[in-house]
This record gives structure tokens, sequence and C-alpha cells, in this order.
């Protein structure tokens, strides 16, 4: 495979994983500039309905990530991505909205389990590392880029055009993804991967680190406006939780081919719950900016180390194995920030990252009891 032809596919796998996450953070910077002007309580209701639709396909998604082309997969949800972005755009009270984020999360939901299997089949296992750490820069940038540029394009051109332009790059991406390729499992579904003890601990260990990052992501730059950041300087910090993670992403695969996967994961996971719990303590902006930018790179070491860990332990059923437990992950933003929501209201944001950071503690023991054997 020629070096231009070996990128393709991670740049396009990449950017359509890029979509399904940025789509999802819109609504965390946009709906402050919404006419309607959503409550705390119905941020949650929409982060909610995107979830639990989201969480809805992963377990068919998975299995049809395993025996369909995978480029197709992609092609198809980003389509219909596209159409439900410009809906959301189209909104003019809460309850399109509430209906538009459904779609959404229906729309995105088969891009994580396609992907990863595009990125099996491109890669062998000595390579892979690297490669979904490249791939895995996604994630940190759709926090990077939303950050930036969703409050311009709401202060200068309109909320609406931030769903727009989701639309046009969804359909662009559609195109370039369609022909990529996937093994294809031609037996029939196994629901004994369901009852795999390391399917089971790392999906109830992601639901909780999730439940906290989720609501981490929905409330950050509201709580940063709260406590007298402007708006501008407020979507700086929204996003500096993520720049650093352009980095620790991109050598993500270097550390894991160098130290233990489960080791690295879960003092990533540890030193995560810590810089969360000291955003209680400070107000300043310096600090702050520290704070986050130090979580970010730990945080985005987190994501190509799961993704290692479900094609360790997935095996010939990465899909199948990667669409479970993206059921709980993602069923985590249904219980995160319908929870923080209420802790919000009732008490303010005071213990919200002491408790935030407590989950993700309670996390580590499912990782701990993983098993796995090297790659």
């Amino acid at each position: 495979m020629t070096k231009p032809k070996k990128f393709y596919p991670v740049i396009v796998a990449g950017a359509s994983f890029f979509l399904s996450y940025y789509t999802r953070l819109t609504w965390s910077i946009l709906s402050l500039y919404m006419p309607f002007h959503p409550s705390v309580t119905q941020d949650s209701h929409v982060f909610a309905l995107y979830f639990l639709s989201y969480i809805i396909v992963q377990i068919p998604a998975g299995f049809l990530s395993d025996r369909y082309q995978g480029g197709k997969v992609i092609a198809i949800s980003l389509i219909a991505l596209a159409i439900a972005s410009f809906f959301s755009g189209l909104a003019v009270n809460i309850e399109q909205e509430y209906i538009a984020s459904f779609f959404m999360g229906l729309s995105a939901g088969w891009i994580y389990p396609a992907s990863l299997n595009v990125m099996k089949y491109y890669y062998s296992k000595e390579e892979r590392p690297v490669f979904l750490g490249y791939y895995s820069i996604a994630w940190p940038l759709a926090i990077v880029v939303s950050g930036l540029t969703l409050t311009s394009i709401a202060l200068h051109v309109g909320w609406r055009w931030g769903y727009y332009s989701s639309a046009i790059l969804c359909l662009i991406f559609a195109a370039l993804a369609y022909p990529l390729k996937t093994h294809k499992s031609f037996s029939k579904i196994n629901f004994l991967v369901v009852k795999n003890r390391n399917v089971i601990l790392l999906s109830l260990g992601g639901f909780l680190f999730f439940s906290s990052y989720w609501s981490i992501m929905l409330y950050a730059y509201k709580y940063f406006i709260e406590i007298g950041i402007k708006s501008m300087e407020a979507g700086f910090l929204f996003s500096a939780m993520a720049i650093i993670g352009l980095f620790s992403s991109a050598i993500s695969g270097f550390i894991v081919n160098r130290f233990e996967l489960k080791s690295c994961t879960i003092s990533a996971i540890f030193a995560y719950a810590l810089l969360t719990a000291l955003l209680t303590f400070t107000h300043s902006y310096l600090i702050l900016f520290l704070i986050v930018m130090a979580m970010g790179f730990v945080r985005f070491i987190i994501v190509p180390l799961n993704a290692s860990i479900l094609i360790l332990i997935g095996k010939e059923n990465v899909g199948s194995a990667t669409g479970i437990s993206n059921l709980f992950w993602q069923s985590s933003g249904i219980f995160g920030p319908l929870i923080s929501s209420v802790f919000i209201t009732n008490f303010g944001f005071h213990y919200f990252w002491l408790i935030m950071s407590a989950i993700i503690l309670i996390s580590i023991p499912f990782y701990l009891f993983i098993q796995m054997s090297r790659s």
C-alpha cells in the first residue's frame, strides 16, 4: 500500500468519527445563543434523547458492521446525520430540537463500530496502535474545533449555521467513506459475546467513566460563563480541554507499544479524576487553563487505549464487542447529564467537580479486572 493510500482509511474513518462527536457537542455551545433559551434541565433532555437513540442502534450497528462493508455503513450514517443536523438548524422551539437530537443520535450511532472495523481491515496488529492513535485525534479535535469555531459562527453568522455547516461536512465525507472496505463475517449473530467477562467489565467501567465525562462536556462551557469568564474566552477554555489531546492521541500508539496497556489505561483514568477535582478550588483563568490542558492530555490517551482493549478482547467479533461496549458507554450520556442537572439545579456547581471525580475513580476497579494478552 502506497503512503497516500495508507493514510486514506485513517483520515476518512477519523473524520467520520469526528463528525459523529462534533455534532453532539454543537448543542453544548449553540444552545446559549438560541432565542428560546433552553434551561439546564432542557439541556440534559436534549443530550439524553441524543444518547437514547444512539444506544438503541449500538448492538445492531456492531453486528451489521461485522457482516457488511464498513464504508457503506458509514456513508449511509453520515447522510442521515446531515439531514438531522440540517433540521436541528431549522428548529424554532425546544420541542423541535428534542426531535432533531433524537434523530441525530439515531444516525450517528453506526459510525464508531464500522470505523473500528475499517481500522482493523487496513492496518496490521503491529501498526494498528499507532494508526488508532491518529484515528483518535478526531475526538479532541472535535472539542477544539467546536470551542474555537461555534461561538464565532453563532456570534457573527447565526447559531443555525453551526448545524448547517455540520450537515455539509457530513455529506462530503459520506462520499469519501463509501469505498472503504472491511472484513465480512457471514456467521450468524453470536450473542455469546454479550456474556464475555472482559466485555462486561469494560462496558461497566466505561459507563461510570463516561457518565462523568459527558456531564463535564455538557456543562463545562456554561460553568465558565457562570463564574464570569467572557464568551470567547470560555470557548477557548472549552477548546483547551482538548488541544493538547491532539498530541496525546497521536502518541498513544507509541505508549501502548512501549508500556502495558491496562496499566496505562488505569493510570490515565486516575490522573483525569484528580485533575477534575482540582476545578473545584479555583476561578483563576490561568490556573483553569493549565488544569483543563492537563485534563485533555490524559483524557485523550484514554480514547485509543479503550479502542485497543476492544480490539484485543473482541478478536474476530470486534464490531459486536464494540457495539455492546458502546451501548453502555453511550447510555452514560443519558444517565450522567440527567443526574448532574438535578445536582446542579439544587446545589449549584460548587461540588459538581468533586462528584464527577469520585465517579471516575469508581470506574477503575472494573478496568483492573479485565484480562487480556499483549498484542
